[in-house]
């Protein structure tokens, strides 16, 4: 196969943005996300056999043919290939510091629509990086490489009742079998409706969410969910092993 464009890694290599890296030897690859006070780290452990490469994208988009707004992309991009078998094992992965941190109290400080959000752009990113990535494989596909897709979502916190308990009321309002709380005024309670009805599409996404499920591309994939654990003061840490799996 004609080879494509791909960078070295080198020992001192800062990943950039929107470039395709080839990781030909095992290594450790971090994926930083710098807040105010502290950092998320997730570090790919990638283990190569014979006639086994990896390509990595930190934040990758297909160039050239598209604009740079309005498309999402993902922290992880990596695709492992082996050359004997032909086989591409792709896994595409985003950090999100708290996809929970949303109230407990879904009626308080816009916690659905926080939720219906997550969750919506969560969906978006993994879709429009599964076609980044369709960009550059359409060679390998063209030289009979099969490939198979995972998702994932590193996350400090993943709290699966919270987003039912979103589906539930949305499902509820959808039929109009909800309730008023008692404590809320009429105009308010009106208003809280009505900046919720362009969501009523999504109950079934949430649904599949908390159940670690997200449809990319038509179809239906298990999300694997990596807790980020506290490491010190500063740093909330997991370590993700990244090999080809047998057949």
């Amino acid at each position: 196969m004609r080879e494509i464009n791909l960078r070295k890694v080198k020992e001192d290599t800062k990943f950039e943005k929107n470039i395709l890296y080839k990781i030909d030897r095992d290594m450790i690859v971090p994926v930083i996300e710098e807040h105010e006070q502290d950092r998320d780290i997730v570090n790919l452990y990638c283990s190569l056999k014979d006639g086994q490469y990896g390509i990595f994208g930190y934040e990758y988009r297909s160039s050239g043919a598209i604009a740079k707004n309005g498309w999402k992309t993902t922290d992880v991009l990596i695709c492992m290939v082996d050359e004997q078998q032909k086989r591409i094992q792709s896994f595409i992965l985003d950090v999100k510091r708290d996809i929970s941190a949303f109230s407990d109290d879904l009626f308080k400080d816009g916690a659905m629509i926080t939720a219906i959000k997550e969750v919506r752009d969560f969906i978006e990113q993994l879709n429009d990086e599964n076609l980044h990535k369709t960009s550059f494989l359409i060679y390998y596909q063209a030289d009979g490489y099969e490939e198979d897709v995972k998702f994932g979502i590193a996350t400090r916190s993943f709290e699966a009742n919270k987003f039912l308990a979103v589906a539930d009321f949305l499902e509820k309002l959808k039929y109009n079998h909800i309730e008023k709380p008692s404590n809320m005024p009429d105009l308010i309670w009106l208003k809280f409706q009505r900046n919720l009805n362009p969501y009523k599409t999504q109950v079934q996404s949430l649904r599949n969410f908390a159940e670690k499920i997200v449809e990319v591309g038509g179809k239906e994939y298990k999300l694997q969910v990596f807790l980020l654990e506290k490491n010190n003061e500063s740093d909330f840490e997991i370590s993700i092993p990244i090999e080809m799996n047998n057949k």
